[in-house]
Formats: structure tokens, sequence, C-alpha cells
């Protein structure tokens, strides 16, 4: 008993030792594994699954798709460098195999990416709809999934191991868990983030949104003979997940409007391209990365934020440091993000987003300051209560108020 207790507790410190931010999106991610090492691993991996379809000839058969599709995810991976300039060194390479039964794509870590015939041919996919899968498995690949769900994998076995006591049957355990793991879906929050990026992306390369849902349907559609990857079965569809998308659209919309207006044709980061660009090539000196397009902050930046959790006060309390500090530096966005994300129903939750209103010199500032003072004289909203202090060092609803005086009318 005692040595489970002991093993409990190093794994608990092995967790919280592995936290880390996604790097596009800001979630806190478990990451035993450096992304350098299983990016690494998997251009071995890649290697070994596309080699049976080489001795078949069964690889890049088609001439026309292969160029087409390369064409397409050419345009993804020059946006995903701009959000992930690091990306650049990726050896990106694109190949399409030869398997009419199989509905499926992906994109290992490192950028090695694979689209199967049978999601072309039995979809009948579009250029926009490709675009849409691609950028999703790109999504995955950018957001380090794959380090992720390893090292998930990973804690399986040593937490299997620790409760067996290392013997050799906890071992097989462990292993056949690790096996499940990789056959069992994507998590839904990796889904989610793999939607939500592979459809900017493909915006920003002058891909219809609309595809995204549509490309989905289709597929559920196509779903009742499934091929041996078939891609319904590690990111499965569902009717939350179209109407997530659907939501996207509209906030697409403009960014896919303004690339079809004025269409770029990058320079070529596919390995499998030979033209003048060097495959992982740095990116230009003192590039600001872009950063995924959020409509809670884009309400927010139109005076139309929204907090409705009134039981939120242990999530806010622990990020008291990060908002504080953010505020001291002036971070709007980053503030407003954090403010948010929470969505906290109180008065110092309102003073931070009247805060960020202001300084990115939004009209919004004054009516969140407004909802601050507001809030401040009410007992069940106000920071400060009997026994807790949530207000940060700030003094509500004074200063709330010194801000609307100062604010433009």
């Amino acid at each position: 008993m005692r040595r489970r207790r002991g093993a409990s507790l190093a794994l608990l410190g092995i967790f919280l030792a592995a936290c880390s931010s996604n790097p596009m999106t800001g979630r806190s991610q478990f990451s035993l594994m450096p992304e350098n090492t299983v990016i690494a691993q998997s251009v071995s991996a890649y290697k070994a699954e596309l080699a049976p379809y080489a001795k078949k000839n069964r690889l890049n058969g088609d001439s026309a798709t292969v160029s087409r599709v390369r064409g397409i995810t050419d345009r993804l991976v020059a946006q995903a460098v701009r959000y992930r300039p690091d990306t650049a060194a990726w050896a990106w390479e694109v190949n399409v195999i030869d398997d009419p039964k199989t509905i499926n794509a992906f994109c290992m870590p490192g950028g090695k990416m694979a689209i199967y015939s049978g999601m072309i041919d039995k979809l009948k996919a579009t250029d926009d709809e490709i675009a849409q899968v691609m950028g999703h498995e790109i999504g995955h690949a950018l957001a380090n999934h794959g380090a992720e769900k390893m090292s998930v994998g990973l804690l399986s076995d040593i937490l299997v191991a620790a409760v067996a006591g290392g013997s050799r049957t906890g071992q097989q355990t462990g292993d056949i868990a690790s096996l499940l793991l990789w056959q069992l879906p994507n998590s839904r929050g990796a889904e989610s983030e793999a939607d939500r990026i592979g459809i900017e992306l493909a915006a920003r390369a002058g891909y219809d949104p609309a595809a995204a849902p549509e490309l989905w349907k289709k597929m559920m559609g196509a779903s009742g003979e499934k091929g041996r990857f078939d891609l319904l079965s590690t990111h499965p569809a569902s009717e939350t997940r179209m109407a997530a998308l659907d939501e996207l659209v509209p906030h697409m919309r403009p960014i896919h409007a303004e690339a079809a207006a004025n269409p770029v044709v990058p320079p070529s980061r596919l390995a499998a391209n030979v033209r003048d660009v060097t495959p992982g090539a740095p990116p230009p000196p003192n590039l600001r990365p872009l950063t995924l397009i959020n409509p809670t902050v884009q309400a927010f930046k139109q005076g139309e934020a929204v907090l409705n959790c009134d039981s939120c006060a242990m999530a806010f309390s622990g990020r008291q440091d990060k908002l504080r500090a953010y505020h001291e530096q002036q971070a709007w966005e980053f503030l407003a993000r954090e403010v948010l994300e929470v969505g906290y129903v109180q008065d110092i939750s309102w003073y931070y987003l009247g805060a960020a209103a202001e300084g990115l010199g939004l009209a919004a500032a004054r009516q969140y300051y407004q909802q601050a003072v507001n809030l401040a004289g009410q007992k069940d909203t106000h920071c400060k209560g009997l026994f807790s202090d949530l207000c940060n060092g700030i003094e509500l609803p004074r200063q709330a108020a010194e801000a609307l005086a100062r604010l433009p009318r």
C-alpha cells in the first residue's frame, strides 16, 4: 500500500511537471515528450506507412491528382507558417495513397502528410473540401496533439506498472492500454481545436469555409462502408460538431473574401515539390505570428461581451496572478481572453474588460466600466466579500468610476 501511495505521488509530480501551453490555442496541455522527439519518431513511422504502397506502385499514381493535392496543401502550409513561424523548419511533405476504399487523410507531427484516394474519389471532394480536411489534419500537427496523445499513452503505461508493482502482467496490461489508446478517437478537445485551426487556415488560403460542415456531412453519408483507416473511426462526427463549424463560418467569411480577392502564390514549403525554395527554410525575420480569430473576443471588441458563470470563483482565483500580470503589462487582448474564458459574473471581470477595451481604444470600454460600477454595488457580485477578496488590489467601484470620468462621452 505504501509503495502504491508513493507511486501515486510520483505520478502526480510527473503530471504537474508535464503541463505546458498549447502552441496554437494556449490550452494547458499534457506533454511528457518534447515535440522534436515526437517529430523524429514520426519520420520513421511515415516511411513505414508509405512503404507498402510504394512497393505496390500505389503511391502518387495519378499525376493530376497529386498536383492538385500538392497545390492545395502548399497554400495551407504557407498559412500554417504564419501562425507558427518555427514550423518553416519542418520538412513538410504530402503524398497521395492510391486506395479507393479508404476515406482518410493525416498529418504527422513535423508536417508529413498523406491523403487516400478514397477521400477524393468516393466523396467527389471539391478543392474547398480537400482544403478543409488537410487543414484539419495540419491543425492537429500545429497544436502538438501527437505529442499530447503519445504522452497520455506513456503515462498509462507508467500508471499500470506502478499499480501492478512492476510485474510482468502489469507491464503487459500497460502495453495493451497504450495500443488501445492509439486506436481510440482523438479527444473532443483535440478535434475541436483541429476543426477550429483548419477552417481558418483554409479561409486564409482562399478556400470556402462553408465547405467544412459540408465535408463532414458527406463523410457521415459515406461511412457505411468503412476502409482500414476510415477517418470517422478516429475523427467522430456529430451534430454538435457540425453546429460548431456552422457557427464559425460567418467569422471566417471576411478573411476568406480578402484572400479570394487578393490571391497570393506562396513559395512552396513541401519537400515533395521541387521548386526554387529550400524546404524547411527559416521564416522572415521579425515575423509576428498570427493568432486564431476568436469569436468571443470579436464580440467583446464590438461591445457584446458575455459573462454568464456565477460559480467560477475558484477558476477566477486560479488566474489572479496571470490577470494581474496582463493588466500591469498592458497586454490588453490577453487580459480580455482570460476574463472571457472564465466568464465569471463579477465586478472585477467587467473592470478588466473595461481596461482591456480602453487600452485597445474601443468604444465598448464605457459600457464595461459601467457594468463594473453596477455590480460593485451588489453584495453577491462585488469582488470583495466577507471571507474572500478577488479584487486583485483594485478598488471598486472607485477606480471604475474614475475610468468612466476620463473617457470621452
